[in-house]
């Protein structure tokens, strides 16, 4: 059943991060459209009727779409988990928020991967805001962030970042090497928690991947793909929320590559979590193969014989 969903109001942003995993959508008709203001009460209620209780709200910048404060509102008053990650540009937007909601279920997460405005992290400690940080083989957690959440007893997580280029291959470290590093540094700073793909380790071998599984994304437009990174192949456009029920989106034939799990199909031999890996992320393969049934690329560069 599906436990989350992935949110996508708007794909507008203020920033142009080259780690971005939306840089894909940019050809996408979507790009200038956010979701339809009027269809935010009759969202939160669907995802409610369905039994969904956490909304993750991602973009783009979310604080530029312009209904934000009313779909927050409404998913906090429905009981519903709100997760927003930001840059953290808008800081009076982001206190504004806060102080609207009140409420433990919801968590702002702060990307933060270059210089940090002092503001920021005044207000991020002020609130005890989260902090996120995209790592690859040549940006690796900046030591001033680390020391700063440790002792500020904040949150601090550190995400696989998702290669979508030849050039993201090149920097991206093999997952294996990501969980190295996470538990090394979790020696020194216990705060430390790791974001990646269930399709690694986490899932239990119960599935591929957690996409149609555990989560869905919706994007602006109100079309449903199984994750995020699928958003730009029209092929794995699962329904529309507005349009099809939820029972016939996740009960799509398109899920099933997803959903079955047979043998790990990385060749890299010398990972040590081989044994309890189902292959990583589905969409890698799709994306840099065109196979469904590729392992990700991120670990396979990597191969010894």
């Amino acid at each position: 059943m599906i436990e989350y969903v992935q949110f996508f109001p708007t794909l507008r942003c203020n920033k142009n991060c080259k780690f971005c995993f939306n840089r894909g959508n940019n050809s996408q008709n979507f790009i200038n459209q956010d979701f339809p203001a009027e269809k935010v009460e009759d969202f939160v209620n669907l995802l409610k009727e369905n039994k969904i209780s956490n909304l993750d709200i991602l973009g783009g910048e979310p604080f530029l779409y312009d209904a934000l404060f009313k779909l927050v509102k409404l998913a906090i008053k429905k009981n519903m988990e709100v997760n927003i990650s930001t840059n953290g540009i808008f800081l009076e937007k982001i206190e504004k928020l806060i102080k609207l909601c009140k409420n433990p279920k919801l968590h702002i997460g702060v990307s933060i991967n270059d210089e940090v405005n002092p503001k920021l992290l005044k207000l991020i400690n002020k609130n005890k805001l989260w902090i996120k940080s995209v790592i690859t083989e040549n940006q690796l957690p900046d030591e001033k962030i680390l020391n700063f959440t440790s002792k500020m007893g904040i949150d601090y997580y550190l995400i696989y970042m998702d290669a979508l280029t030849e050039r993201d291959l090149e920097i991206s470290m093999p997952f294996y090497e990501f969980i190295e590093l996470i538990k090394k540094l979790q020696i020194l700073y216990p705060n430390i928690k790791p974001v990646y793909c269930n399709g690694f380790i986490g899932g239990g071998q119960k599935y591929r991947c957690p996409a149609g599984t555990e989560k869905i994304t919706v994007m602006p437009d109100g079309k449903v793909y199984p994750c995020y990174l699928l958003s730009g192949f029209k092929d794995y456009c699962l329904g529309n929320i507005f349009e099809n029920s939820l029972q016939e989106i996740i009960s799509s034939e398109k899920l099933n590559i997803f959903k079955k799990f047979f043998a790990n199909i990385c060749n890299n031999k010398i990972c040590k979590l081989k044994k309890i890996c189902s292959g990583g992320c589905v969409a890698h393969g799709i994306i840099h193969y065109g196979n469904l049934k590729k392992a990700d690329p991120r670990c396979e560069k990597k191969v010894f014989n």
